[in-house]
């Protein structure tokens, strides 16, 4: 089969097409013929070993998110699942329950071979079917960037509609922050240094924008855009460069949630 692989050293050079062995689904195992993948900003790092050892070993194909159709199942698995389209979990091993570092070191594109080939073999308890509404592009960008939004507003911060939300940025992770919170029936408010992005995010929904170079003091400014009482939640993406200007506009209540994008 033929796959993306990185090879001999990590660079964005040593990214070449190749081929490997057609994998055969083991005992509770399906075998995936790849119909789509997504790129997240993680695969632009995977390549250069951004991860240190946790990026994994070479060869490694790379990319997480894509959508694949069973074509054979291993044993102990019930050919049901043949002809359905499903979206391999991000980390194979993490189903339920609080993160832990053996959980983490099973997500795909690296440590874990990723999602660049005609085909592979996954866990049955690692992947999720895909809705019929869904083609196979739009289901291919749910599972890193669509959980990680969904986690943070949903999941820990309790969102509700009349919240009001501040999300850090226009990446993946950013623009699905933004519909789910609109969703939800929430004010949302999008920082970015790019006029143009922020010009794609309000016709997303969003309800006000604020253009970081023209406004350094964006943090008082959110407040002020919700009337000066400071910001429910902060979906946060930029890290040490921006955290300070996202905690000033938080609302000043102890009850105060920050969930942080990662």
């Amino acid at each position: 089969m033929r796959v993306f692989q990185v090879q001999d050293d990590w660079s964005m050079d040593n990214l070449v097409l190749a081929e490997r062995p057609d994998p055969e689904p083991g005992p509770g195992e399906l075998l995936l013929r790849m119909k789509a993948a997504s790129l997240n900003y993680r695969d632009l790092l995977v390549p250069k070993r951004g991860y240190g050892r946790a990026t994994g070993t070479l060869p490694l194909i790379p990319l997480s998110d894509g959508v694949g159709e069973v074509v054979a199942v291993g044993g102990d698995v019930g050919g049901e699942w043949i002809g359905q389209r499903v979206c391999p979990a991000f980390t194979q091993n993490w189903p339920a329950g609080p993160a832990t570092k053996a959980k983490l070191g099973t997500s795909l594109g690296g440590p874990l071979d990723g999602v660049m080939a005609d085909l592979m073999a996954v866990k049955a308890g690692g992947v999720v079917p895909v809705p019929e509404h869904l083609s196979d592009e739009q289901a291919a960008t749910l599972p890193c960037a669509a959980l990680t939004a969904w986690s943070a507003l949903v999941a820990e911060g309790g969102l509700k509609a009349g919240d009001r939300v501040l999300v850090i940025g226009t990446g993946g992770v950013a623009l699905f922050a933004v519909q789910f919170a609109k969703m939800h029936g929430a004010h949302v408010t999008v920082v970015s240094r790019s006029e143009a992005k922020l010009e794609r995010v309000k016709a997303l929904g969003a309800d006000a924008t604020l253009h970081a170079p023209s406004t350094p003091e964006w943090g008082q400014a959110a407040r002020e855009i919700v009337g000066g009482d400071g910001i429910d939640m902060v979906v946060e993406l930029g890290g040490e460069g921006t955290l300070p200007q996202s905690l000033r506009a938080v609302r000043n209540a102890v009850e105060a949630a920050v969930p942080v994008g990662f």
